[in-house]
Order: C-alpha cells, then structure tokens, then sequence
C-alpha cells in the first residue's frame, strides 16, 4: 500500500527538499535558523488554509467531529472553524516566543526566507484549489481534516525536549522530525484525498 507513496514523484520531492535542508543545513549551520522560520511559517500558512477549508466545505462525513457530543452541523460548522484557528495560533504563538528566545532573527536569509514563504503561499493557493474541485468527488471526513495540521506541530515541540535528554544537536533532531512529519502528512491527506473510486477521476482532471 505505501509503495504507491513512496514512488509518486510528489513524495520523492518532498523527501529531497528535506535531504536538501539538512545538507544545506551541515554545510551552512548558520542557515538552520531560516530553515526553522520557513518550516514556522509554513506551519501557519498550512493552519490558514486548513482553516478556510473547515470553513467553506460543504461536502463532509458530520460524524467525523462532534461539538458538544452532537454530530456537526451547518450551524456550527464556523464554530468548530474558528475554534481550530484560535488553538492552532495559540500554539504557534507560543513556538514562535520559543524561536525568538533561541534563535533570534537577526541571522535570517531574509531573500532565501521570501522565497520559500512564497513558494508555499502557492502550493497552499493550489491545494485548496484542488480541494474545493475534491469536493465534487468525495466526502471528506471533517475530523480528519481539523486534526491532521497539528502533525505540524510535534517536530517543534520535540525539538524543546528531546535534546536536554539525549545530548543530541537540537538542529539534527528538527530536520529529520520534520522530514517525518511532511512524509506523514504527505500520506495521510493523500489518504483523505482517496476516499471514493471516483476521487481517481478527479485528480487527473
């Protein structure tokens, strides 16, 4: 099953940026603190859009995600929205005194930043596009689509914790947890993305 993950050239690109980012990373180790702002902002531009996604879909399974122990409706929807963009930014606000504290910005490629921001800008504008046209093939699980931004988030949190303990780089550790996470994530929305047969028809469109 993930065989058909791991030969999509899609995926092998994604894992080559990553490969790429720790490369640039062992051979410009100042470099790393734009790597970390890119992949925050990343992060908040992935929230966003998931947001506007949570907020405009209109063909969703309401069982997926319950509001006061009661199926989602039309009703509540925004609700449920708002609140996913509320706590996503809190914990990115919080991430972001972290990088400030640690890291600073003072040593930032303000050029190599803009650019990799308005990459995924793009690829954001693109995936809710592509989202929006899913829309007419699949019934996408709601819950599903609230929770999977937060994968965003386990890198950073580990990268507080796991070096106290293990004396490892804190830079290491955050490039092959972020690796992880965007291969993950990778999978599970192309998983969401398949929910029905017709689905297939949809992405060669």
């Amino acid at each position: 099953m993930l065989k058909k993950y791991f030969t999509n050239p899609s995926l092998l690109f994604l894992i080559a940026g990553n490969l790429y980012c720790i490369w640039y990373y062992e051979n410009n180790p100042a470099g790393f603190v734009t790597v970390v702002w890119i992949y925050w902002i990343q992060s908040i531009i992935i929230g966003l859009f998931n947001f506007f996604d949570l907020l405009t879909i209109k063909n969703y399974d309401s069982d997926s995600f319950k509001m006061n122990n009661a199926p989602l409706t039309k009703m509540n929807q925004g609700c449920a929205a708002w609140f996913f963009l509320v706590h996503y930014g809190f914990f990115h606000l919080g991430y972001c005194i972290f990088l400030l504290i640690q890291f600073g910005v003072r040593t930032v490629d303000k050029n190599f930043l803009l650019l990799g921001v308005a990459a995924f800008f793009a690829e954001a504008i693109l995936g809710f596009i592509k989202q929006k046209r899913m829309e007419r093939y699949t019934k996408f699980k709601f819950g599903t689509m609230f929770f999977l931004p937060y994968l965003r988030i386990v890198p950073m949190h580990l990268m507080i914790l796991i070096p106290a303990f293990l004396g490892i780089k804190p830079s290491i550790v955050f490039l092959l947890l972020k690796m992880g996470a965007d291969i993950l994530s990778y999978i599970f929305y192309q998983r969401l993305y398949s929910g029905s047969k017709t689905n297939d028809a949809a992405l060669t469109d």
